[in-house]
Order: C-alpha cells, then structure tokens, then sequence
C-alpha cells in the first residue's frame, strides 16, 4: 500500500468520510511502500517502480496507469473485478532486477 494512499485514508478519517476508518483499518494491515510524489502522482511512481497491479474505481487514475504501463484491477458489479491491460504502446515498467552486465 503506497504511504501516499495511507496519508490520504487518514485525511478522509479526519473529514469523516463514510468507509474511510474501514478502508484505513484495511490498509494497516498491508506492508507500506514508500512513494514519491503526492495523490495520483504517488500512486503511480510506486505502481511503474514496483511492477504492481493497482485496484482503483477511479477511471482517470486507472487510464494514466494503463497508459504509464501498468495493469489494472477495476471493480464491477458488487462481486466481480476486471482486469484492464496497459495501452499499447505504454512504456514498459522498468525491470526489479539490474540486469548483469554482458561478457
């Protein structure tokens, strides 16, 4: 779960969002990742930098994802989730591992 997404739960807690202390008791109990940047932008640079697949019912993030190269998991209906690929042509995500140099 990336700290960006964590930070915001805490902000909607605050404003007494409905299902914000649900959604933050949730994400505690996920390993926390470290992002840089701030909302949307955060969650992508964690996304492209890990190799993730993202759930998100927001379909502005869901198409900045895809088109940065990264899968997505999007809820429909109550019980069903449906995979959405990156854009062709998206620029791949950068591998985990350093590649070892040749020869």
């Amino acid at each position: 779960m990336p700290t960006v997404v964590r930070a915001e739960l805490d902000g909607l807690v605050a404003r007494g969002t409905p299902g914000a202390a649900a959604a933050r008791t949730f994400a505690r109990a996920l390993r926390p990742v470290p992002s840089r940047g701030r909302g949307d932008a955060g969650v992508v640079e964690a996304a492209v930098r890990l190799r993730a697949t993202v759930v998100t019912g927001d379909r502005a993030l869901a198409e900045r994802l895809r088109r940065a190269g990264v899968a997505v998991l999007v809820p429909r209906e109550h019980s069903r989730l449906e995979l959405k690929l990156p854009r062709p042509g998206a620029r791949p995500a950068p591998s985990r591992r350093p590649r070892r140099p040749k020869g």
